[in-house]
Formats: structure tokens, sequence, C-alpha cells
């Protein structure tokens, strides 16, 4: 069986084998910076909501602000 393929004049471009390592890295990559983000939120949400109240006053913020702060996602800036 004989395969024909179409050749409009155009120059076909084909991705070189080594870019599917290198997206693959950057995925990786990208996926370990979210977690790592995640995780920095989680551990600084938990803090906050163990700092006293002249700690909190330090930072410019109160007991309530602090709690709306904390009871948010994790993912969410």
């Amino acid at each position: 069986m004989t395969m024909r393929f179409a050749y409009d004049g155009a120059a076909a471009y084909v991705e070189p084998r080594s870019s599917f390592p290198t997206k693959l890295s950057a995925l990786l990559s990208a996926v370990t910076t979210t977690l790592r983000l995640w995780a920095r939120r989680h551990h600084d949400r938990r803090d906050l909501l163990r700092l006293d109240d002249h700690m909190l006053r330090d930072i410019g913020l109160d007991r309530s602000r602090a709690g709306e702060m904390a009871s948010r996602p994790f993912w969410q800036a």
C-alpha cells in the first residue's frame, strides 16, 4: 500500500523530538511552583490565626479581617 501526501509548496514544520521532554519539564516545573505556592498560602493563613491582637495590629489587621483572610481557600490569592 502506497501513501500519498498532498504538497502545496509550503514547508511543513515538524517539531524536533527533543521538544517533548522540554515541554514536560516546563509543565512539571509549573505544577511544582503552583503546589509550593498553595502550600505557602495554607501555612501563612493558618499562622495568621495564631497571631495575638497586638501582632495583628502591628501588621494592620484586626481579628475579624484576619479570620476572613484565613478562611479563604488556598488556591485563591
